[in-house]
């Protein structure tokens, strides 16, 4: 392996364990649904960064970040999603138990395909995304020496930012999951909700300052 690739994966670790929406919302699956179940939504998040840079891998980065009708197109869909994942977390109602009980949860908690579909929608929404892989990828993959090996160069650079994603998001799904007997209570809950769902909407407040 080159230097390059251990910069790279130093980038990526940097990158994917940095405070975010998709942080955030594998937190907010792991304390509503628990550590296993929030996989499901971590495995979404990691599809969508495979998208992603498939995409801009295929060219279409460059062309987005070239046009700045489809740029504001993708970052005005990320903010509307945004905004919908703050009002659906803001409106989530928990449900008191009895004592001894299991932890308060949602009244619909989230289904496996659900969380796994809300991963990659948020994944593919972010035009930071598209902008990280069109700026790394290239350093990563020119770096091989061969042409007949950059196909391969670009496939483990890819395959390395979903792997480091899982692992990492794993790790912060299990310490929100430690946390979740107290978390899930129905006060609690409704707290972390309305906190979440904040959270949520000053990223996508954020995400409109994205300049082209």
């Amino acid at each position: 392996m080159s230097n390059t690739y251990w910069l790279y994966v130093v980038m990526v670790i940097c990158t994917v364990s940095s405070p975010g929406p998709g942080v955030l919302m594998t937190l907010d699956n792991a304390i509503a649904n628990g550590w296993r179940a929030s996989l499901s939504g971590v495995f979404g998040l990691a599809l969508g960064a495979a998208m992603m840079a498939g995409l801009t891998s295929a060219g279409i980065g460059l062309l987005v970040r070239s046009s700045q009708p489809l740029f504001l197109f993708l970052k005005y869909c990320g903010v509307l999603y945004l905004f919908y994942l703050a009002c659906i977390t803001w409106r989530r109602e928990v449900r008191r138990v009895a004592p001894g009980a299991a932890s308060g949860h949602p009244v619909q908690p989230s289904g496996r395909w659900t969380r796994l579909v809300r991963g990659v929608l948020l994944q593919t929404s972010n035009p930071k995304s598209l902008l990280f892989f069109l700026s790394v990828l290239p350093q990563v993959v020119d770096g091989t020496t061969a042409p007949a090996g950059r196909p391969l160069a670009l496939g483990v650079a890819i395959a390395t930012y979903c792997v480091v994603l899982v692992v990492i998001h794993a790790v912060y799904a299990a310490l929100a999951a430690r946390a979740r007997n107290w978390l899930s209570q129905p006060r609690a809950a409704r707290l972390l909700s309305r906190i979440s769902a904040a959270v949520f909407f000053a990223f996508g407040i954020m995400m409109l300052t994205l300049k082209f």
